[in-house]
């Protein structure tokens, strides 16, 4: 007896540690799943449908399990850098046995995060380095997070774009591609006074799997003052005077630029002179001192060095020669000889003729000239005689040569001449044509005064541009008058002329603009008309229409009408911003928009600013179906895990179609009849169907869309709900079943005619589709089946029973019909299925006598047989069955090994794991013991009723018989215990065995 309570303890054991099912063991969570998703399914088949049957037996706070259905989600977002990644549930359904449910959190690679430094994300982390800070030391150190790190992601730093402004194209600056510090490289030198006043980076961090984060600063350049003075020189490096030139008159100005903003320049002699004095401040040389060259103390030559010095201390020289040109002094004469009445001189009357009178005295300054005597002798004679006494003579007097012409002009220009502003170096202007009467003469050509501007050949007069012109330039005048000296060999003589000359604007400066590029972000839902970028642009040429500005937005056919150009204005419209377009992805979700600047001169010039645009996604689309209805069929046999159907949404944000699919209603079961792949749509049987159970199922499918924003913002998901009707299409899986199946009737011989209706049913096929026909026992066709419409047919009689007829017709004569009922009713053979249904009639004889008491029955027996039923199943190779019973039978005694090891101490398992022993047993009870006790054939018999009806049918004659007086026995060795005792005997297995003597045989 004991073996059959260990027997079945042990299959009570097997039942109770397969009673809970977890639909996914192990679950492999994504870090970034959002909360509120299911993860698995408990299952316990003798709790389904009961309250609050599932539980967690260890506390949590991260996952719970709905008590109902034993559905297990999470609670957070979980993050596998930081919790834990390995969650150990146990799932308890109030049974004996738990499961435990093991959850793995999933890396999944996320992007660097910039917003460490706020500033740095932003765009406005500013710094300021001076003109001269050094090569390779650190400026900004770039400060990026990445939770992936800590598993050995690793973080590359470069520098994606560089602007520099208000002069583009400067590469100085670079980043150390491992720990982000950004410093000078000095691929180009920084120079504030060359125009790199400020710089904009924008760095990104980037990891091993190619996400990435970025951020930039400004980095402003602070001026210092390290250029030095520029000369602006003279021509020849020289510079003519004359030596009549007053004291404190203007001699020349020399003029030194400074590269350094806001710097001034202070002038000064390098050396000491006494000729000439400079002005510290404007750079004006005066005359000091007389440049006399009667003076033999002063030279024709002077050479002068001159320093400029800035605010920081930088200096320049810059030498130059001073020629001092002679003039020619004219002869003087005594004052008392040249000037008023002259000179009065009284002589006697009788002075002899030929007599000194008076002396005039003349000389020339000029040094290397000898002074020359003229004596005049004047005859005197009486006025009152009249005496003609006279002497004749001759006189020759020979001409020499006098440089007593001036220079003539014969040509000049008369009209001003134009110029524009950008005529090359050495262009001539005009040309002054001159004659001299005096013999051998040479003419010159000289301006008078300074000119740094323009030039003149001394020998030809071809006046021509010696200085580069800009209109713009506000130190350069618009119009010159020009004083030309001619002059003859030694300057005796001179004249002068003019030219007026008139400087005109060309157009040779293209707009600039305060900005060449600007980096914008927006998100895509901005409104129409929503001003972008405000352009500030102006023209540094001097004139209308070279300084007239126009704007032009240089379009492409994908932003042609995404943007508007008015005048300096850039706005959105007339479409809005769309970031959900593929073409727009290729384009790195961004737009570079183009804005030619021009002027209105000729040549027009113009300059390009380039906006980008970096568009920021959001989530502003509903998901859509792809249908009106979504409306699948299944067979009711289909195996789980069948592909019911498939629902389709799109979503028009990008990125496209990325949602996911829930059911969220009308999904009723433990387990739940179906279940949907979240990532497809793909709904797959999880149960079990029956179609005369339900033949339809309405479920509620929740569409959510995710990852459409630039920032997961599970508040912001939209989502979409469908109703899906999936119909059970019927398989002939129900064969026909009739109640009861067998019965008794009595009938009189002399009945003709229908007596009973046949009661059978189908549940997946109609009355009309079952056929029904007597298969055997019908002797002689004396029983027929009456069908009338779609109803279950009557049995019926086909003749009367006569007296005269049959033989023995006085005793009672019975019938066992056997009738089948066949469904399907003219469908495919091989599908239909059948049932039998035993009708046993008892003809009785009809007579007037009434039947004595002590009439004797005839016992029968009643058979229900399937007659036919076509299974299709997998046949595996022979070896096969008999390797899964070997393999099945040494599981089982390995683990019934295991829990006698852990359970043989514990008392309350003592029966299901007893210590081997020998135990003594009291000898077999008699018949008259054993009959008042209970048997072991009625243990497994009690249920069987011996049929004491005659066997009509063949085949039966056998049932019951095998049962009578069974025992059971330990047939190996009788001998073992030949006095009735049960011995324990050690098995390999360390189980026992016990035997048991044969009772004595009991009978009825």
């Amino acid at each position: 007896m004991n073996i059959f309570k260990i027997l079945l303890m042990c299959e009570v054991f097997s039942n109770i540690v397969a009673e809970i099912q977890i639909l996914i063991n192990p679950v492999n969570l994504p870090e970034n799943k959002l909360p509120g998703t299911e993860l698995s399914r408990a299952y316990d088949k003798d709790v389904a449908g009961k309250p609050n049957a599932y539980r967690f037996l260890n506390k949590t706070k991260d996952f719970v399990i709905d008590a109902n259905s034993g559905v297990i989600t999470a609670t957070k977002i979980f993050n596998y850098e930081t919790d834990p990644t390995r969650f150990l549930l146990i799932v308890d359904t109030g049974g004996v046995m738990r499961h435990v449910l093991t959850i793995n959190i999933i890396d999944v690679p996320e992007p660097p995060d910039c917003t460490a430094d706020p500033l740095f994300s932003s765009g406005s982390a500013t710094f300021e380095i001076a003109e001269d800070y050094p090569l390779f030391q650190s400026i900004y150190k770039a400060t990026v997070t990445d939770e992936d790190i800590a598993h050995g992601d690793r973080l590359t730093y470069s520098i994606e774009t560089e602007l520099s402004g208000p002069k583009r194209g400067a590469h100085t600056f670079g980043v150390d591609p491992v720990n982000g510090v950004v410093s000078l490289r000095g691929e180009d030198a920084l120079d504030f006074d060359a125009g790199y006043h400020t710089f904009q980076l924008s760095v990104r961090a980037t990891d091993s799997s190619g996400l990435f984060c970025q951020g930039t600063i400004i980095i402003n350049i602070r001026n210092i003052n390290d250029e030095t003075p520029q000369f602006e020189l003279f021509p020849m490096d020289s510079i003519n005077v004359t030596e009549k030139k007053p004291i404190g008159d203007f001699v020349a100005r020399v003029k030194a630029t400074d590269r350094d903003q806001d710097s001034s320049i202070m002038y000064s002699f390098k050396t000491h002179q006494e000729m000439f004095a400079l002005d510290p401040f404007t750079g004006i040389i005066t005359v000091l001192q007389s440049l006399n060259l009667d003076n033999p103390s002063n030279s024709r030559i002077y050479s002068l060095e001159i320093e400029a010095r800035d605010d920081g201390n930088n200096t320049n020289s810059y030498m130059f020669t001073v020629f001092v040109e002679n003039v020619d002094d004219p002869i003087s004469c005594d004052p008392n000889f040249s000037t008023g009445a002259g000179v009065s001189v009284s002589v006697d009357e009788n002075i002899p003729p030929s007599a000194f009178i008076y002396a005039i005295l003349s000389r020339d300054p000029d040094l290397g000239q000898e002074v020359e005597f003229f004596q005049l002798v004047i005859a005197v004679r009486n006025r009152d005689s009249l005496s003609l006494e006279s002497c004749v003579g001759t006189i020759t007097i020979n001409i020499q040569n006098v440089n007593d012409e001036s220079p003539v002009l014969i040509y000049r220009p008369d009209a001003p001449i134009n110029i524009n502003e950008n005529l090359p170096v050495g262009t001539k202007l005009a040309t002054f044509t001159a004659t001299d009467r005096d013999i051998e003469d040479a003419i010159h050509y000289e301006f008078i005064g300074t000119q740094k501007v323009f030039a003149i050949n001394e020998d030809l007069g071809d006046v021509t541009v010696a200085y580069p012109l800009d209109y713009e330039d506000e130190t350069t005048p618009k119009s010159w008058v020009l004083y030309v000296r001619v002059y003859d060999n030694e300057r005796t003589h001179s004249t002068t002329g003019t030219l007026t000359v008139i400087l005109h604007d060309v157009n040779d400066n293209p707009p600039r603009c305060s900005q060449d590029i600007y980096v914008i972000e927006l998100p895509e839902n901005i409104p129409v008309d929503t001003p972008l970028v405000s352009l500030s642009c102006t023209d540094r040429d001097g004139t209308i229409p070279n300084n007239n500005i126009t704007y032009h937005l240089i379009k492409d056919t994908f932003s042609n009408k995404t943007f508007t150009l008015t005048n300096n204005e850039l706005k959105i419209g007339p479409m809005h911003l769309d970031y959900d377009n593929p073409i727009f992805s290729g384009m790195d979700f961004k737009y570079i928009l183009f804005v030619r600047v021009s002027d209105e001169g000729i040549p027009m010039l113009s300059t390009i600013t380039r906006i980008i645009l970096r568009v920021i996604r959001i989530n502003e689309l509903n998901p859509l179906r792809t249908m009106m209805a979504f409306t699948f069929s299944i067979f009711e046999n289909s195996p789980v895990d069948t592909l019911v159907g498939k629902i389709t949404y799109t979503d028009g944000d990008w990125p496209f179609n990325n949602v996911q699919y829930a059911i969220v209603g009308g999904n009723f079961g433990i387990p739940p009849t179906f279940y949907i792949e979240s990532d497809t749509g793909m709904i797959k049987l999880l149960n079990s169907l029956d179609r005369e159970a339900v033949s339809q199922y309405k479920i509620a499918v929740r569409i959510t869309d995710v990852a459409n924003d630039a920032l997961p913002d599970p508040l912001r998901q939209r989502s979409a709900t469908t109703q899906v009707t999936i119909h059970v299409l019927n398989v002939n899986d129900e064969p026909p079943v009739c109640t009861p199946p067998h019965f008794e009737i009595q009938i009189y011989a002399t009945f003709r005619g229908p007596f009973t209706r046949l009661n059978c049913l189908d549940k997946d096929s109609p009355q009309d589709h079952l056929s029904y026909s007597i298969i055997r026992g019908n002797t002689n066709n004396q029983f027929t089946l009456w069908r009338e419409g779609a109803e279950s047919p009557f049995l019926a009689t086909g003749q009367n029973f006569q007296y005269d007829l049959f033989q023995g017709i006085q005793d009672v004569v019975t019938f066992q019909l056997l009738i089948e009922v066949t469904d399907e009713l003219g469908e495919n053979a091989a599908t239909q299925l059948t049932a039998t249904t035993t009708v046993i009639i008892h003809v009785l004889p009809w007579t007037t006598t009434q039947p004595t008491s002590s009439r004797k029955t005839v016992p029968t027996s009643m058979t229900t047989s399937v007659l036919r039923k076509i299974s299709y199943y997998w046949r595996p190779d022979s070896w096969f069955p008999a390797a899964l019973t070997l393999t099945g039978a040494l599981l089982g005694m390995c683990l019934y090994a295991v829990a006698w090891c852990l359970f043989k101490d514990v008392p309350a398992c003592s029966r299901l794991f007893p210590h081997c022993h020998r135990q003594r047993i009291q000898p077999s009870p008699t018949v008259k013991e054993a009959s008042q006790g209970p048997r072991y054939e009625n243990s497994l018999s009690a249920g069987t009723k011996l049929n004491t009806r005659p066997n009509l049918l063949p085949g039966n004659d056998k049932v019951g018989q095998n049962l009578e007086g069974s025992v059971f026995v330990d047939s190996e060795d009788d001998s073992c215990h030949p006095t009735g005792v049960a011995e324990c005997c050690e098995l390999p297995s360390g189980c026992w065995k016990p035997k048991l003597a044969p009772l004595p045989e009991q009978r009825e």
